[in-house]
């Protein structure tokens, strides 16, 4: 990886390109700092894949020009679905994310409604390894980042809804589901949600329209666990 202060060109980049990566990534933000942080980068990071730090507001209208290098698709992680396994590992995962699906369809279903105004989709992800929960745009969507520039410029934002992808693995899920098969009308369980998406604007830089209520849910929450 490239030092902080320090530029690579996207000739480096190819020539340090993993032997199984098809792709160039990239990821755009206000700073290298933030970005170091996101979630988007979890599964590039278990796979040794570089991914291109754009932090220059220009820098989103240059992506939209070049689409690709040296015959590689430049493709952003906090766009599409993304998949960097083989085809191999890819039919395992995918497997693994039908049975995820089917196991906690009802949680899902529950958690779509209560965030149906919100978010277009609530999904699995192919991104996560660590974190809960992340927000991607669509293919050619409207990014976390494209929209506070045009906030920043004033400009009309589109009215937009973004994709929730939640990582089955985490403990969170099974803790949620725990709750659903015990009492599907749990109020925690809305609760639970609205922190979910609340904890992915988060982590994206963006900001929660109520942290009031971001704050005392997650107060309630770490008395509950002192008192267990």
């Amino acid at each position: 990886a490239t030092e902080a202060g320090s530029f690579i060109s996207l000739k480096d980049y190819v020539e340090r390109m993993q032997k199984s990566q098809k792709d160039i990534y990239y990821i755009t933000g206000a700073s290298r700092e933030t970005l170091e942080q996101s979630p988007h980068l979890e599964a590039f990071r278990a796979k040794n894949f570089e991914v291109l730090f754009l932090t220059d507001p220009v820098d989103e209208w240059v992506v939209q020009a070049l689409t690709e290098y040296s015959e590689k698709a430049l493709k952003a992680v906090d766009r599409g679905d993304i998949s960097l396994d083989s085809e191999e590992e890819q039919k395992e995962k995918e497997k693994k994310r039908e049975e995820a699906t089917k196991e906690f369809s009802d949680l899902i279903s529950l958690i779509s409604d209560r965030l149906k105004d919100k978010v277009k989709e609530v999904r699995f992800s192919n991104r996560l390894t660590d974190s809960a929960c992340c927000l991607v745009a669509d293919e050619y969507g409207l990014n976390a980042n494209m929209e506070r520039i045009m906030k920043a410029m004033n400009q009309t934002v589109p009215d937009y809804k973004r994709i929730l992808e939640l990582n089955p693995d985490h403990a969170i899920l099974k803790a949620m589901s725990a709750i659903h098969q015990k009492d599907n009308s749990a109020p925690a369980l809305n609760d639970y949600a609205d922190l979910l998406y609340d904890q992915a604007l988060l982590t994206e830089g963006s900001i929660i329209k109520d942290p009031l209520r971001f704050t005392r849910l997650v107060s309630d929450l770490m008395v509950k666990a002192a008192q267990l």
